[in-house]
């Protein structure tokens, strides 16, 4: 009975905040869940399944709105699915602690991550604005740069139930150059992409519990869909940081609890 209420309240902040950070929400679901008391191995499979939500919800408003890099979405997601096909083989290897871990410390990096996109955007914010979109000939260097992150982002999606966004929205805006809505609008059709792929490699393994993967769906899908109406018209500079300080805050403990 408890799963039937706190899951999709879980799932619906975690697609409201998802959505307006360009991350999938795992990053949200897997730790409170984890700290409930729910078995991670669990929670991971069930957590890609409802990042497809907060990947869904909302995005035809975005993509009505001229938001989403389709192009450069597909080439990125090319190695984000290689690396969630080997996250999936890397899972079944792993520890409970061991995954709690890595989770951790990819929370901590998020972190780091999250206040140096924030500093580039204000920056960009003073001068002049416009977006060009990427070109292969004169940017093959930042493009493999993208990859190699994308692929990275990938691997842990699936090993950790996370979207790749927190990897993949710092990587769009200071690596190729995207202003913030396109890049949060793109990193959500690419996280939802990454989840997928992920997710099929779980439901091949038999690792997916579907009871607590559609609650978390339920709330994820409202959650995102909500927050996308929001998402064009915001300009959320102390949501990064709270989100940071969540990232750093968060990440330190499950490290801390990995060790006991």
């Amino acid at each position: 009975m408890q799963e039937l209420v706190i899951v999709p309240l879980i799932g619906f902040v975690a697609g409201f905040v998802g959505t307006m950070l360009g991350i999938g929400g795992g990053a949200i679901m897997v730790p409170f869940l984890t700290l409930l008391g729910f078995d991670i191995k669990r929670v991971v499979p069930a957590s890609l399944f409802a990042i497809l939500g907060t990947s869904a919800g909302g995005l035809r408003y975005l993509l009505g709105r001229g938001l989403v890099d389709y192009r450069l979405a597909v080439i990125l997601e090319l190695a984000s699915t290689t690396g969630a096909l080997t996250g999936v083989a890397v899972f079944g290897k792993l520890s409970n602690k061991e995954l709690i871990a890595i989770l951790g410390f990819v929370l901590v990096l998020s972190g780091i991550l999250f206040l140096v996109r924030q500093r580039v955007v204000a920056r960009r914010e003073k001068g002049p604005g416009g977006y060009t979109p990427i070109s292969l000939r004169d940017k093959l260097g930042r493009l493999a740069a993208a990859l190699s992150a994308s692929f990275a982002a990938g691997m842990f999606s699936a090993m950790l139930g996370i979207g790749g966004g927190v990897i993949k929205v710092p990587i769009l805006v200071l690596v190729l150059g995207l202003p913030i809505h396109v890049a949060v609008s793109t990193s959500k059709l690419m996280v939802g992409i990454t989840a997928l792929a992920g997710l099929l490699g779980h439901v091949a393994t038999g690792n997916v519990d579907w009871l607590l993967a559609v609650l978390l769906l339920v709330g994820t899908y409202t959650g995102a869909t909500v927050s996308s109406r929001v998402l064009v018209r915001l300009k959320a500079r102390s949501l990064y940081i709270i989100a940071a300080l969540y990232y750093f805050i968060m990440g330190a403990y499950l490290v801390i609890k990995s060790r006991l």
